[in-house]
């Protein structure tokens, strides 16, 4: 009976996406975090503020118990949520770390553990309605999840979602070229779009295991070199340097916390064409694109697309952009770790 009252409900659920929605108004309520950034298909907000901060200083990060749990209203529909994302793409349900503060206003930055099932089922709702059948309005508004009774962004100490935390770096080869990912259709992060060269979540095997080494800047450079190592198909040795160029909200994938870095490789482009991508990753990535981006003196954060060439610009995922965005911001600081070596590769 069970069985049959859930396929029944099932049936007279309806996850509808919010496609035409801009957040043009989530935006222009948050212009002190930052200037709102757009992609291809996504909406987000670069936080120049925290970035100041994120860059200037280490930030301590501690982890806090116990894990994150979905709020009971929505375990009402996780499983129906579950099936519904099987249906249209590979899902997992690895363990992952989360973000429960913010960078300003906090002396440290709390993260905690979760899983992967609990971020679909709380901010991968929030660009979806819940309709019932014979209902005139839906059961659940998705924008209600990430927005306060104003219309702003709740802050992350304040959310109620999981907020996966998502890492990205981008990676340069030895003569100046960038290398970007092809997605497959497959991904749930971007599907079919380009994407950084090596972007994914961060898990708890990305913190170190000396706490004295407990930054938020340490743990994001760990997860985004893991997720290069994996997708680019790279040794450790290959790997030259690293450093956290910013962050962003996500606005259009449930406002989750992403964070990009930069990366030195000790390769050149031809050795990168001559990988072939690894067996497990067949199914995420399709393709790794050695690239020139524009000459720095056109690089500007508020058009961070126009640093591709023009036949890329269509299919920029939105972490790629926020990456390009928080470079361009970087390139011009003096004090920036990778400043001096990226511009001897780039204008070699």
């Amino acid at each position: 009976m069970e069985i049959r009252t859930n396929r029944r409900r099932s049936e007279e659920l309806r996850f509808q996406e919010r496609k035409g929605d801009t957040y043009r108004d989530v935006t222009d309520l948050s212009t002190d975090l930052g200037p709102g950034l757009t992609s291809a298909r996504d909406v987000g907000i670069v936080l120049s503020r925290e970035n100041v901060e994120l860059r200037g200083r280490p930030i301590r990060a501690v982890i806090q118990t116990p894990d994150y749990r979905l709020p009971r209203d929505l375990r009402t529909w996780s499983l129906d949520y579950l099936a519904h994302r099987a249906k249209t793409g590979r899902i997992y349900n690895d363990r992952v770390l989360c973000l429960g503060s913010d960078l300003l206003g906090d002396d440290v930055v709390k993260l905690k553990a979760s899983y992967y099932f609990d971020f679909m089922c709380s901010n991968l709702l929030a660009p979806l309605d819940i309709w019932q059948a014979g209902r005139e309005s839906p059961v659940l508004r998705g924008r209600d999840l990430i927005l306060d009774t104003e219309g702003r962004l709740i802050p992350f100490r304040r959310s109620r979602l999981a907020n996966l935390i998502g890492v990205s770096t981008l990676a340069f080869t030895k003569n100046g070229q960038l290398l970007l990912v092809a997605q497959t259709p497959d991904n749930i992060g971007s599907p079919g779009l380009l994407a950084p060269s090596g972007s994914g979540a961060l898990e708890p095997k990305d913190v170190p295991r000396n706490m004295a080494d407990w930054t938020i800047q340490r743990i994001v450079i760990n997860g985004a070199e893991r997720e290069l190592r994996e997708e680019c198909h790279l040794e450790a040795s290959e790997i030259v340097d690293s450093s956290v160029v910013g962050h962003g909200r996500w606005v259009s994938r449930g406002a989750m916390p992403e964070f990009c870095a930069a990366t030195l490789l000790d390769l050149t482009s031809d050795q990168m064409r001559e990988r072939s991508t690894r067996r497990v990753e067949r199914s995420y990535v399709h393709d790794v694109i050695p690239i020139s981006l524009a000459p720095v003196r056109l690089w500007h954060p508020s058009r961070p697309l126009e640093m591709l060439p023009p036949t890329h610009r269509d299919a920029v995922s939105w972490p790629l952009a926020l990456a390009l965005a928080c470079l361009a911001e970087c390139i011009n600081d003096e004090s920036w770790s990778l400043r001096k070596d990226l511009l001897a590769r780039l204008e070699g």
